[in-house]
């Protein structure tokens, strides 16, 4: 029982595109297309601004005991900065508004920076509240993708 290397060849091809960028093509002018090494790649530009803001929070929070955040300043920041990327998300999947990429990667960043922040308040100051708030966003977001895939089906 070995590895079939034809299939995990024909598996890796049709995912490698969205190894970088989870947008299917209709989308990618949610990306930033750069070519590299002669190949042209796709980067999620949402996707681009979250990783860094999670690192920047977390160094922050963790190593720069003077940056770190009071409780409250960081449910605050846990509860407001992902609003922007949600309501960018929102007008742009609801409306025939194209967006920009550059607001995509700032309210990515904001997005990420907040994860940054709750991540430490919830596991290692157990703040609970955060939880509650992570909870209200992914049912939200969970609610506003089910729409949009009826919103897509209806409309197609």
């Amino acid at each position: 029982m070995g590895i079939d290397r034809t299939e995990l060849r024909k598996g890796l091809a049709r995912t490698w595109p969205y190894l970088l960028s989870h947008h299917v093509p209709s989308e990618r002018h949610r990306c930033y297309s750069p070519v590299l090494f002669g190949r042209r790649i796709h980067l999620c530009a949402r996707c681009l601004g979250l990783y860094p803001g999670i690192l920047v929070a977390l160094a922050a929070s963790l190593l720069a005991s003077g940056l770190a955040h009071s409780s409250t300043t960081a449910l605050l920041v846990v509860l407001l900065f992902p609003l922007p990327a949600l309501v960018d998300w929102t007008v742009t999947t609801f409306t025939d508004r194209r967006g920009y990429n550059a607001v995509r990667t700032i309210t990515g960043f904001l997005l990420g920076y907040g994860y940054g922040v709750g991540l430490p308040q919830l596991f290692l100051a157990s703040d609970f509240r955060v939880a509650v708030v992570g909870i209200v966003y992914g049912a939200t977001a969970g609610t506003l993708v089910f729409l949009s895939q009826k919103y897509e089906t209806k409309y197609e």
